[in-house]
């Protein structure tokens, strides 16, 4: 029988893929976790028993997506050990082949009980921050510019977003504003905090899935996405910040946390608009989208937002 390394070389330099006996490879939720819904998720079985993984984006993934950028981060980050390994790549045809990372390969994906474990949310900062020192990828992802992009779209499409999302917009571009004035540095970058982009494996190793929010931004902005999504307290999100930091600077968690608050309006702009425009009317786009909403606004009302806002 062939070995992985030879399967993945055949695979790589030839078709074989496309001919592979395919299977789904996991159940889609799009809540309470958005897993497998920007793309169909195909278990790929060849004759002698090797497998991989195709993803093929699904065209709702580009109103919110840069898949060329994706795929590109991918790689990279397959280069780094951040990520699996990738087979094969078409951007035309918006499909990613990777290897195989899965239960009988000894992993698991990422789950909110997962990270409950402090070791396993700093390693997945940590493979954050690896990332991080990989080359630029060449586009800029800018979480404010893409809420205004975002709520264009939903008012177009009539979306059901909430009442108050001119308060949630407003409040946001006070923090923009704030963040802009203090200047900017970019370096590539995951910027999707989901936990069900982590795959952890029996012995304690974590990999990125994923790159669909990829490209070079504040390094605030990848960490911050993260932080608000594994923590309920904001204590506890410091104590991780400054393990990985090395230092607890209040400044910097103060514009990460803000960042994240940023994109959960984000989130939740994406939820409304394919609720309002997907075909795939069987997702709850509206529930996840509704609770990305719920937990900007918490970090809004937080009577300690304004002190965040002036002290960046």
């Amino acid at each position: 029988m062939p070995t992985e390394t030879q399967d993945t070389a055949r695979l790589a330099a030839g078709p074989a893929w496309r001919e592979a006996a395919a299977e789904p490879a996991l159940p889609v939720l799009a809540s309470p976790s958005w897993r497998g819904v920007d793309a169909d998720i195909w278990r790929l079985r060849l004759p002698d028993g090797s497998t991989c993984i195709a993803k093929v984006m699904d065209i709702d993934t580009g109103q919110f997506s840069d898949i060329s950028t994706a795929f590109a981060a991918a790689r990279q980050a397959a280069d780094a050990g951040v990520g699996p390994r990738i087979i094969a790549a078409d951007v035309e045809a918006r499909t990613l082949v990777m290897e195989d990372l899965s239960a009988g390969a000894g992993w698991a994906a990422g789950t909110l009980d997962k990270v409950l474990d402090r070791s396993s949310r700093l390693k997945a900062l940590e493979q954050r921050k690896a990332f991080q020192r990989t080359k630029p990828l060449g586009r800029k992802a800018d979480v404010f510019a893409e809420v205004e992009t975002l709520l264009e779209k939903c008012r177009a499409a009539r979306a059901p977003v909430p009442e108050d999302i001119d308060w949630l917009a407003m409040n946001i571009r006070e923090v923009r504003d704030a963040i802009g004035a203090s200047g900017i540095d970019y370096v590539p970058a995951h910027g999707d905090g989901n936990v069900s982009n982590l795959m952890f494996s029996r012995s304690g190793e974590v990999r990125l899935l994923d790159w669909d929010m990829a490209g070079d931004m504040d390094p605030m902005l990848d960490a911050g996405t993260f932080l608000v999504e594994a923590h309920d307290s904001e204590s506890d999100a410091a104590e991780l910040f400054e393990a990985f930091h090395g230092r607890f600077e209040r400044t910097l968690f103060n514009r990460a946390w803000l960042y994240g608050a940023a994109d959960d309006l984000r989130w939740g702009l994406i939820g409304a608009l394919l609720a309002g425009t997907s075909r795939r009317e069987t997702y709850e786009f509206l529930k996840f989208g509704d609770w990305r909403f719920l937990r900007a606004r918490m970090a809004i009302r937080d009577p300690r937002f304004s002190e965040k806002l002036g002290r960046l």
